[in-house]
């Protein structure tokens, strides 16, 4: 019987693949944990102009 013929893999492409597996973890990760005072969800950012109580113009 022959034997399978046997493809090498190149050390390059081995770490495109290790690359694309690390980004793809990085993506998935959550962001900010709350362990950073000084990350602020979305919704807690003070809006531009706070709105005037009606008759103050």
């Amino acid at each position: 019987m022959n034997e399978p013929e046997r493809r090498r893999v190149s050390l390059a492409g081995l770490g495109l693949i290790g690359a694309g597996a690390v980004l793809g973890l990085a993506l998935t990760a959550p962001g900010a944990t709350g362990d950073d005072p000084t990350a602020l969800p979305p919704t807690a950012a003070a809006p531009a102009d706070p709105p005037q109580p009606p008759g103050t113009e």
